[in-house]
This record gives C-alpha cells, structure tokens and sequence, in this order.
C-alpha cells in the first residue's frame, strides 16, 4: 500500500501527481481501473480542489470548509486505496512506485532497475569556505530518494571552465541524504565549483543532473 503524506501541503502534491499519473490513458489500462473507481477518483479530485485552497487561505477558513477539505480528503484516499489494491504488482514499474509512493513489502526483494529519472540540485555558498549541495527528485520533487535508489553520487571540478566530460572531474562521495556541506581550506576561497550528480543503485548510474555551481566564499 501506497505511503501517503502527512503534511497536507505534500499530500496536495501527491494528489496532483498521483492523479495526473493514473489518468495516463496507458496506465487506467495498465492499472485496470474500473470505471466506478474512475469516476470516484475525478470526483473526489475536484471536489479536494476545490475546498483544501478555501480551507488554506486565511480569507476563506471557514469551519465548512475546513470540514468539507477533510471529507474530500478521505474520499480521495479511499478511491486511491482501492486502485491500488487493484494493482498487480507484477505490472508497477519503478517509475510508478515513485510517483505513487507503493513500496515493495515482505518478502525476497527483486532487482529494482534504475527509475527514469535524477536530481535536480542546487548550491548555496552562505558560510565562509563551505559549500552546501541539496537536491529533489525530477519526477517526485521530493528530497526523497526514489524508490530503488541507494545514494546520489556527486562529482565535482574546482575553478576554470564549465566541465564538458567526466574526465575533468574528481569524484567526491556519495550521499544519501540532503542537504550536505563541503567543507574547504582557505587557499581555496573565491574559487568556483562545478558539481555532476546522479542517482545510483550500487549496481547502475542514473541520468545525470544539469550542471549545478557555486563559489567559495574566502
């Protein structure tokens, strides 16, 4: 079963993603979601859409509606639950777990290949000679690693040019959770640092990021 959200902000975006995924002509076949559960799904969306904004906002925070956001919200997770226990497991791809949040329970775990996707990074260079690298899913937007992923594997080059080839790079670590500072000495200070990062599984590489950078601050 799918692990959903407990903070509303981040369930709102599951719905979005779940929803948007599901309703992939492809995957309600793949899925077999039945035309009741379909139904249910859409309304159970709209009606989540249109009370959780009124429910949020400061203008509009009503007791009906905070009351109608929680009845639209049980809806949507029941319909959801009950697409999800439709589901073979045999048909969910890596790509599906991501994004629905469906991990693999019990049992001798099969090979998981890589899911098609990568970090999206980013540096901050608010303290003296250090640099801070986080990152979030491409597909999730969650600082989560997807599921199968074992670390995000980060190379980097110091001053010149923008690297163009692996081979002007060192291979620094790799890391498992975000976000995580570097620290330099003070020969190093002004100098501009190019990062290549990638999911990995311990076995394949993933995709890698674009190009992210920052400088040290001396």
């Amino acid at each position: 079963m799918a692990t959903f959200p407990t903070k509303e902000s981040l369930l709102n975006l599951y719905f979005i993603r779940a929803y948007a995924h599901i309703f992939i002509a492809a995957n309600l076949l793949r899925f077999l979601v039945s035309v009741e559960n379909k139904t249910e799904l859409t309304t159970s969306f709209e009606g989540w859409n249109e009370f959780y904004p009124k429910a949020t906002s400061p203008s509009s925070k009503t007791e009906d509606n905070v009351a109608n956001k929680n009845i639209w919200m049980e809806r949507m997770l029941a319909v959801l639950r009950k697409i999800f226990a439709d589901i073979a497991n045999s048909v969910l791809t890596p790509t599906d777990r991501a994004i629905l949040l469906i991990p693999i329970l019990g049992g001798a775990h099969p090979y998981v290949p890589m899911p098609d996707c990568w970090p999206i990074g980013s540096v901050k260079s608010s303290s003296r000679l250090a640099l801070v690298i986080s990152y979030i899913d491409s597909i999730t937007g969650r600082k989560a690693k997807p599921y199968g992923v074992k670390g995000c594997e980060i190379w980097y080059k110091i001053g010149g040019l923008e690297p163009v080839s692996l081979s002007e790079m060192t291979y620094l670590q790799t890391i498992t959770k975000t976000p995580f500072v570097i620290d330099y000495d003070g020969t190093q200070g002004g100098l501009k640092v190019y990062f290549w990062i990638r999911w990995i599984d311990g076995k394949n590489k993933g995709k890698w990021s674009p190009c992210i950078s920052g400088t040290i601050l001396p």
